[in-house]
């Protein structure tokens, strides 16, 4: 009897999913969980993802984070989600952008036609 190959993971093109996240963490859990999904979503390896912290969302890579409610996850999931390729993004609001840390505005930072733009393009967007 012919033995058979092992089967290998998925080959075709990985989807791409764009997640919105707009809650203030100061106030709402909803910022820990999808940070924290999304970095689950990210070890597969299976699908391009692209986290956007937006408007007061962005306090989740500010001075003083780790402070917040799930402020270890900000610091444990954001650095894997980038660490297995993914992105994540900030658009913070007026009041965040004055303790949004430095590097996250200079190197990770979009402004709002950059972002429809970008989401056009996303097999799945989800909005948190």
């Amino acid at each position: 009897m012919e033995e058979q190959p092992a089967p290998t993971a998925f080959q075709g093109p990985k989807s791409r999913i764009l997640i919105v996240i707009d809650s203030d963490p100061r106030t709402s859990s909803r910022v820990g969980e999808a940070v924290r999904i999304a970095g689950g979503v990210s070890v597969w390896k299976q699908v391009e993802l692209h986290v956007v912290l937006r408007g007061p969302a962005a306090r989740a890579v500010a001075q003083g984070a780790a402070d917040l409610p799930d402020g270890k996850i900000f610091g444990q999931f954001i650095g894997m989600i980038r660490g297995k390729g993914g992105k994540v993004s900030v658009m913070p609001d007026a009041e965040a952008m004055e303790i949004v840390k430095v590097d996250e505005v200079m190197n990770h930072s979009l402004k709002e036609d950059q972002f429809m733009a970008m989401s056009a393009e996303f097999d799945s967007v989800m909005r948190l």
